[in-house]
């Protein structure tokens, strides 16, 4: 008999708890507390959460494994810490949450998953299972099998030590889903990674400094004063995600500063290889230039390398505006998109940059081909000047008198124009002056040799003078000269033409200079000389 009994006790018990309610230990819950929906349960666990209500936010959790005694206590600590790890691993998107008493469908009947958090080896689903609530009517409420994780997984994504050395009113106020001391953590580790690069990078500077002082080379002087600035930023900025991380940000509020982050970290790493191109170009060039001599080769070489530097430069800056661009999904999504209908993508953004295609692939060829280099005296429209700058869409041309002629690119491939040191700088250059037929020519001769020899911008190789012309007055005198370059041999013609005009006015009293001669008639009338000169008449 008191077998019997006690098995109908048993009995009694397993069936009052197979009944029992999800909050029976709680106190009836408000009127206008809504649980008829997964969506709307998750609403309640959240806001009364971010209120700090977590009693209230207690009413969305299956506490039927607590004793009823402790689900008061129990559920608000529940409550609070499941808030905390969903900030931190699973942002809920409320439009994909069922706003239908059934739930989803596809998770099965009265049964809804929220989604999964990493917890070790595993992942914990986040349930929601539909239960009786008070009166029977059903309601929607996180799982006990979710519950029983919470513990484990607060002490794996929750605030940590830091939370707790702090007073609690830093963890009470919030703002746009961060607490008070998270706010202050940004605060720190911001000014903290930006004093600890620059300390970092101060070390780091004088121990390069000591190592390069070492070597006889200069090169690696000029590399270290390269590298420095954006691998000190470098550093800031890795030493900024380190301690961010401990802050255990809200899920968006991390993905937001890490997208900055990485976003900052590319712009600081193309800025680090966009200045070793720089680098790299100017080295080449300069042992180019102190190695060969011919300065129509150092000049070639100039161009090829700026023009690669240029195309190294726009290819380190597409990649970066990728690498920043990828990282958001709409992004990646027009990516997927764009190659999935390659073929007429391709056609379409061929027709619309057509003529920006054909300048580029023409600043190619321009720097290989080399029609015109870097330094070269140019006529270009009619204007006289120097190849300054060579860019993939256009030509800088430094006129004489320091204007600057912008010229297209396609320009030199399409259209003649003159290059004057396109095989050499070297130039030949006449002046012509006209004296009278008894002008001794060999004394002129002398005068042009003498005073090349006195120049400095003459070259030492050509200085002579012949008779070009003969009129019916006037002899023409022609100087050939030569200079390294066009604007010596410009001075140096300058300086030639004035010193033939010097020596002819000094010459016997300017006898030489061209006259008009005048012839007597017979009436003893003077007349002058058909087709005499008017440059100068004597008596």
């Amino acid at each position: 008999m008191a077998a019997l009994l006690a098995l109908l006790v048993a009995l009694l018990m397993v069936s009052t708890r197979a009944i029992a309610g999800p909050q029976d230990g709680l106190p009836p819950p408000p009127s206008d507390v809504d649980r008829s929906t997964p969506r709307r349960a998750m609403r309640l666990l959240i806001d009364a959460s971010r209120d700090g209500r977590h009693d209230l936010a207690a009413y969305a959790l299956d506490l039927s494994a607590i004793p009823r005694g402790a689900q008061a206590e129990r559920g608000r600590e529940l409550a609070a810490q499941l808030k905390f790890v969903l900030d931190q691993k699973l942002w809920i998107v409320w439009e994909e949450l069922s706003d239908e008493p059934e739930g989803n469908p596809a998770d099965g009947p009265g049964r809804d998953e929220i989604g999964r958090i990493p917890l070790a080896d595993t992942a914990v689903p986040v349930l929601l299972n539909r239960a009786a609530g008070p009166g029977g009517a059903p309601i929607w409420v996180v799982s006990r099998s979710t519950l029983a994780a919470v513990p484990e997984l607060h002490e794996a994504y929750g605030p940590g030590p830091i939370a707790e050395w702090l007073p609690p009113v830093l963890s009470r106020v919030r703002f746009l889903e961060l607490a008070a001391w998270q706010w202050l953590g940004l605060v720190v580790a911001l000014v903290a990674s930006a004093l600890g690069g620059l300390l970092l990078g101060g070390l780091a500077s004088v121990v390069a400094s000591k190592l390069v002082r070492r070597t006889d080379v200069q090169w690696d002087d000029r590399l270290f004063d390269t590298i420095r600035a954006p691998v000190r930023a470098l550093l800031m900025l890795a030493l900024a995600g380190g301690l961010v991380r401990p802050l255990r940000l809200a899920a968006p509020a991390q993905e937001a500063i890490d997208t900055l982050l990485q976003t900052l970290l590319i712009a600081a790493a193309a800025w680090l290889a966009t200045r070793l191109v720089r680098f790299v170009g100017d080295t080449v060039t300069e042992r180019a230039a102190a190695r060969v001599a011919d300065a129509a080769l150092v000049r070639g070489s100039q161009t090829r390398v700026a023009m690669l530097q240029r195309i190294a430069s726009v290819v380190v800056g597409v990649v970066a505006v990728a690498l920043v661009l990828l990282q958001f999904d709409v992004v990646r999504k027009v990516g997927v998109s764009l190659l999935a209908s390659a073929g007429i993508a391709g056609v379409v953004v061929g027709f619309a940059a057509q003529k920006s295609i054909s300048t580029l692939l023409a600043g190619l060829q321009l720097s290989f081909s080399q029609p015109v280099r870097i330094g070269d005296t140019v006529i270009v429209e009619g204007e006289w000047g120097w190849i300054e700058e060579i860019t993939l869409t256009f030509v800088v041309v430094k006129v004489w008198d320091l204007r600057r002629l912008v010229v297209p690119i396609t320009y030199f491939l399409e259209k003649p124009f003159q290059n004057w040191t396109k095989v050499s700088p070297e130039l030949l250059g006449t002046v012509v002056v006209y004296a009278d037929y008894t002008v001794p020519v060999d004394v002129m001769r002398e005068e042009v040799t003498r005073l090349c020899e006195a120049n400095k911008d003459w070259d030492g190789k050509v200085a002579g003078l012949v008779v070009v012309d003969a009129t019916e007055h006037t002899i023409a005198l022609r100087a050939l000269v030569s200079s390294s370059d066009a604007g010596k041999l410009w001075d140096l013609r300058c300086a030639v033409r004035e010193g033939l005009v010097q020596r002819l006015q000094s010459l016997d009293g300017g006898r030489y200079l061209p006259k008009a001669r005048v012839a007597l008639s017979e009436q003893g009338e003077a007349r002058r000389a058909p087709g005499a000169s008017d440059v100068l008449a004597s008596p």
